[in-house]
């Protein structure tokens, strides 16, 4: 089995050479054809967790956002940067298809409650907007954490831990739903810090989140 810095090289070269393809050829469906067959021989798409639905929900989500993909990477190829791997901009694309899969599989009004716990605040300044516009509300949080413009979050750093900033407890609380418990696994933080640090933070930024939503 290749090391990860061999999968990723081969992946790295699979796009680039994709890009390479004019649109609407030939010559580039082989080439995505390609980087799509190694995508699936290397599993190195994550699908993001919620505990939030039942095992069939989940199951059946994972596999409608599956199949977006797939077709997403082949429409978007263009749009990878060489300066990332290729495996984080393919879980970055499942986790928009994760999104859009969700209510189609478990209906809009069941997002409200299964997403941003912690955040709810943000999502019920008005209980009686229509599903649409609460859609829309988390859609665009969902962007806002994204892009982080003038990446104020990336730039609010824990002073005691400086690899953990505030963007990254973000996607990983209110997107990927990953648990405190498994954060501060991975990141080697106490639950304690990492989540004072949010909360801090939270409060810090509600006028953007505010601004912005």
């Amino acid at each position: 089995m290749p090391s990860k810095d061999e999968i990723d090289d081969r992946l790295k070269q699979l796009a680039i050479a994709a890009q390479n393809h004019q649109p609407k050829t030939v010559g580039r469906r082989k080439a995505v054809t390609r980087l799509v067959m190694e995508i699936e021989r290397y599993k190195i798409i994550n699908c993001p967790r919620n505990l939030n639905f039942s095992w069939d929900n989940y199951q059946e989500i994972c596999d409608e956002s599956y199949q977006d993909l797939m077709l997403r990477i082949c429409r978007e190829i263009h749009n990878y940067r060489p300066d990332k791997e290729v495996s984080q901009w393919v879980n970055f694309l499942m986790i928009k298809c994760f999104q859009e899969a969700t209510p189609k599989v478990i209906g809009r009004s069941e997002l409200k409650r299964s997403y941003y716990k912690d955040m709810n605040f943000f999502l019920n300044q008005h209980p009686n907007q229509p599903e649409d516009e609460s859609e829309r509300l988390a859609k665009a949080l969902i962007d806002m954490i994204e892009e982080d413009p003038g990446d104020v979050f990336k730039s609010e750093v824990s002073r005691k831990h400086p690899h953990v900033n505030f963007q990254l407890l973000l996607v990983k609380r209110e997107i990927e739903d990953v648990s405190w418990e498994d954060i501060s696994a991975e990141l080697r933080v106490s639950v304690s810090s990492l989540s004072s640090f949010y909360r801090r933070s939270l409060e810090k930024f509600t006028p953007r989140f505010r601004e912005y939503l």
